[in-house]
């Protein structure tokens, strides 16, 4: 018998990674290139990034089109069905390949991190977003409306309140704190009145903003009283994001993975020990556990899913 074989695809605005899994969900290869996120880049930029993505895991895996039994791809800004067809149409340039699971990229990275179409997966890198599962199929989502709306807990939002408390300590609006000096050093400016320049005038963006995350970090593990409350508000805002889903899908009294993943929790930190507190409030059977795979992982298993 001819062996089964998957791609999976995750896809967002910064770069794609694919990888290529066997029937018992060994990743026998993996590739990456630019970005894919449509909405970002245009369908054309985005459909070469997956044209490479998909063309150098099948070479370094020595396969071709024709041996992949199923595509996956989990895609940021592919939930709509208009935005599932134009993925689907750019595929379809590439080559064939039956049947093709499109999805949005909390999905996969649900399925990659849990192993399974089951449980929540919390995520709070740039952004933060929360999303579930239910025993009965049922999904819910809370937040990942973006660093102007939402987006609480995330690296940009603990880097614009380390920011706004180095502004506040500055007018005596709040107390002083040693992130006045971490922060400017970490921008090479001399002192606070130029951060006006410096964040509006235009090349600093939401990767600069989310940037400044780990130094507020650094400071709260120095005793940094206002950063140590920075970092203390942004479990509670991620705790709050996971509980709502979690309450949303009827959850609480189950028993279920929670996959933490970003780099504000995958540090571990003063974020990740109340995100954890806030977890057994809503859902004392939960466990918080590390992702066991990638969303491109998650995308390829969605993808066998499919042809069961």
């Amino acid at each position: 018998m001819t062996e089964a074989y998957t791609i999976g695809i995750d896809g967002g605005g910064t770069k794609t990674r694919a990888v290529l899994i066997d029937a018992q969900g060994n990743e026998r290869a993996s590739a990456l290139s630019g970005p894919s996120n449509f909405h970002v880049v245009g369908t054309e930029r985005a459909e070469a990034s997956l044209q490479t993505a998909i063309r150098d895991v099948l070479d370094a895996a020595g396969l071709v089109a024709t041996d992949i039994s199923a595509l996956g791809l989990g895609l940021a800004g592919a939930a709509r069905p208009q935005d599932k067809e134009t993925v689907r149409a750019m595929v379809s340039r590439i080559a064939h390949f039956d049947p093709v699971f499109i999805t949005h990229d909390a999905e996969t990275a649900l399925v990659g991190a849990t192993g399974r179409r089951y449980g929540v997966v919390l995520i709070a890198g740039t952004g933060a977003i929360a999303y579930g599962i239910n025993a009965r199929g049922e999904s819910r989502r809370a937040d990942g409306w973006g660093h102007l709306l939402g987006d609480e807990g995330s690296a940009y939002w603990i880097g614009r309140e380390g920011l706004r408390a180095v502004v506040r300590a500055h007018d005596g609006r709040g107390p002083s704190t040693d992130l006045t000096e971490r922060l400017l050093f970490h921008q090479s400016l001399p002192e606070p009145s130029k951060l006006i320049r410096h964040v509006y005038g235009g090349s600093f963006g939401t990767t600069e903003m989310a940037a400044l995350a780990p130094v507020v970090e650094r400071a709260a593990l120095d005793d940094d009283g206002v950063a140590q409350d920075i970092l203390q508000r942004a479990g509670r805002h991620l705790g709050k994001t996971l509980s709502t889903v979690i309450s949303g899908l009827n959850m609480n009294s189950q028993a279920f993975d929670v996959a933490l993943m970003g780099g504000v929790l995958t540090a571990k930190g003063i974020v990740h020990t109340a995100v954890v507190a806030s977890l057994t409030q809503a859902a004392p059977h939960a466990h918080a556990i590390d992702p066991r795979h990638d969303a491109a992982w998650g995308a390829a298993r969605l993808a066998q899913l499919a042809t069961e």
